[in-house]
């Protein structure tokens, strides 16, 4: 069995405070003994120019900020799929062009990668490039997730059961 092709995308704004935590994320990932076939990339707000870049990945995990208007450091975790089921005051993306474009067109082209989003509910959006202590404080309990799905992903050659009522607990 060959290992499949994981990557852990951080996306946002890094200017913007907390809508840049999926950047600032990995940066505490990095840190982390990954194995080979797993790579992580800064979307940062690129839109269209990222298509190419997953295109030859089996697994996407993709890390944002998420308008839920809900308490600052909730996490979701969902698939593309979902998004269409959500109410229409949430915004998946702060972003432009937002990876869900991104994954579509990635489609359209003939290769969009089996994707998770964890979805992490920002506290400020001010200009500055600080991450807020509420959302810095929720980055290890995200990397153990996310080095579990990793993990999982190696083993079973999917993504873990839908677990999220574990995930702010």
């Amino acid at each position: 069995m060959h290992s499949p092709k994981i990557m852990v995308m951080g996306v946002g704004n890094i200017l913007l405070s907390d809508e840049g935590l999926g950047v600032r994320f990995l940066d505490m990932l990095k840190k982390k003994d990954l194995p080979e076939n797993v790579e992580l990339l800064e979307g940062g707000t690129a839109g269209l120019e990222l298509v190419h870049l997953i295109q030859e990945v089996d697994f996407l995990i993709i890390v944002d900020a998420i308008n839920a208007q809900a308490e600052p450091g909730a996490l979701f975790r969902f698939h593309p799929g979902d998004i269409k089921v959500f109410p229409e005051q949430y915004e998946v993306s702060f972003h432009q062009i937002g990876i869900i474009e991104v994954l579509a067109m990635a489609n359209v082209l003939g290769h969009a990668p089996i994707t998770l989003i964890f979805g992490i509910q920002p506290k400020t959006l001010e200009w500055g490039m600080e991450i807020s202590p509420e959302i810095t404080a929720l980055f290890p309990r995200l990397t153990e997730v996310i080095l579990n799905e990793i993990d999982f992903i190696q083993r079973e050659g999917k993504f873990t059961p839908d677990l999220s009522d574990a995930l702010n607990s």
